[in-house]
């Protein structure tokens, strides 16, 4: 029997706090519609409204609210269930390019009515402009909004699904963009890599982490310096919400993470597929990466200075002994630290890009807690990845074979396993049964039509592994030991069902 979670009298108010500011946010984009902005109804709404919200940001920092599945919710607070049948709202969204939301500390009710205003002008008649522009040339400072690109929204009814990977794939491409302007000495816009940072963020704030930890294995083969700074970015992000940082805070320290490297342009792309060890005058120019980084992130007067020096000391050993220079490490650069030396995986410099299993770098980051690696950002990390990071090829103990997909914070040690071979097993009597002549047939009209009579694939077999036996007395199952990577092609083995292990719904 599952135990009941019980909630404080804080928590109980505060949750009805955010349900009542939900309601009134239903009831402001109806007044602002239908009245002018200083008629009585929609005045009155909106002071009810900062009422609720200017006492939660003052003690929150900030508060979110998400737009997932076409539906509105606020974050922590109200299910998709509870705004399922606010159809009037679900339309307005739907129309608009919002896919999450944060009021901050200091938000006033002018700032209110022109969030409003502008959404609701978005709603009839969409912008050149995207509405978090709208609202900085408005002053807004205290609502952010993270804008869905146009091709999200779904303009054709039976439109590819986008996927974590698309998003992945598009971030990849923002920053070898990024790359190639500093690199031709061309103006560079930030805007791109703010939405694809505002994006990944809100996601994992609403929804999670864990899918995004497959996307290094399903993105192989793209540029890896690029791949690289999408990665750490990643995982600065998830580090710094298990923190609990807020959101303008994750978004700076997601931003840092994402350019840290950015000095690595200087290095040619072809040495990360050598195989020979580099020179010493090689192993110089790579270690002078960091100074170049720096100084392409100080150049540019749009971005904070800090991220230069992040740029710069990313590399340093920082627990025991303060970096040269006298530099003492904040926050941000003992999670960013963290999450470069678990990517990069290396161990020795002898090699520029020797890639290593990550497992064994997790169990040499932890042997060097309290030296090189602050234990508490150390702990935060166990807790996202795990001891057997996603994309582990293991073998468990009743002799089958699986690849780790997700992992599980309260037992670091018992992930969920993707069981590919049965998978494949019960895939092939499929398709030896199929009709040999499928493949000269046009196909059906309802073909790839969703709702259509088409069996779709059934879900693959996970195994979580921390699931008790009948008696529960033990584990129903354990890893026996990681396979190499040689074992088996994990790029392959996630593609065919990334539709599946790339779902947030996969719990």
């Amino acid at each position: 029997m599952a135990r009941r979670i019980r909630k404080s009298r804080a928590d109980i108010q505060r949750w009805t706090q955010l349900v009542s500011c939900l309601r009134l946010m239903n009831i402001a984009f109806t007044n602002v519609r239908i009245y002018p902005p200083n008629h009585p109804e929609v005045t009155s709404t909106l002071i009810n409204l900062h009422k609720i919200v200017n006492p939660l940001v003052e003690e929150l920092e900030d508060i979110g609210f998400g737009f997932m599945d076409e539906l509105l919710y606020v974050e922590g607070a109200v299910s998709l269930e509870e705004t399922a049948g606010n159809q009037m709202l679900v339309d307005r969204f739907t129309r608009c390019r919002v896919k999450y939301l944060t009021f901050a500390k200091g938000i006033t009710k002018e700032d209110l009515i022109a969030f409003f205003q502008v959404l609701n002008a978005e709603a009839i008649t969409p912008s050149k402009e995207r509405p978090g522009e709208l609202l900085e040339q408005k002053g807004v400072r205290t609502i952010h909004i993270v804008e869905a690109e146009t091709a999200e929204l779904g303009g054709k009814k039976f439109a590819r699904k986008k996927t974590l990977l698309d998003w992945y794939e598009k971030a990849v491409a923002t920053y070898r963009n990024t790359a190639d302007q500093y690199r031709q000495g061309q103006p560079v816009d930030f805007k791109l890599l703010y939405r694809h940072i505002d994006d990944m963020t809100a996601s994992i704030k609403s929804k999670g982490h864990e899918p995004y930890l497959l996307l290094p294995i399903l993105g192989k083969g793209l540029d890896p310096h690029a791949c690289h700074g999408v990665n750490v970015s990643i995982l600065a992000c998830a580090l710094g919400q298990l923190y609990g940082l807020n959101t303008g805070q994750v978004n700076t320290l997601s931003i840092c993470a994402f350019l840290h490297d950015l000095g690595r342009l200087i290095v040619p792309a072809a040495w990360t597929e050598r195989k020979r060890p580099s020179t010493p005058d090689e192993r110089g120019m790579a270690a002078q990466h960091t100074v170049w980084g720096s100084l392409f992130l100080l150049c540019k007067n749009e971005l904070p200075p800090q991220m230069g020096v992040l740029a710069d000391r990313h590399h340093s050993a920082f627990y025991a002994v303060p970096a040269a220079g006298g530099y003492v490490p904040d926050l941000f650069h003992k999670i960013i630290s963290a999450a470069d030396y678990y990517d990069l995986a290396s161990i020795g410099d002898k090699y520029y890009w020797r890639k290593h299993r990550q497992d064994r770098v997790l169990h040499k980051m932890l042997n060097q807690r309290g030296r090189r690696f602050d234990p508490a950002i150390l702990k935060l990390l166990v807790n996202c990845v795990g001891f057997y990071p996603a994309g582990s090829l293991v073998l468990l103990k009743d002799g089958r074979k699986g690849i780790v997909v997700r992992s599980n914070a309260a037992h670091a040690a018992r992930p969920k396993v993707y069981l590919y071979e049965a998978d494949t097993a019960a895939a092939a009597p499929a398709e030896a049964a199929a009709d040999p002549l499928a493949d000269t047939l046009p196909p059906p009209a309802s073909a790839g039509i969703p709702g259509s009579a088409e069996q779709e694939e059934p879900p693959p077999p996970i195994l979580d592994l921390a699931e008790l036996n009948e008696a529960g007395t033990a584990f129903r199952n354990s890893i026996l030991r990681v396979l190499p990577p040689s074992a088996a092609d994990a790029q392959k083995i996630l593609d065919r069902r990334k539709s599946f292990l790339l779902s947030h719904t996969l719990k």
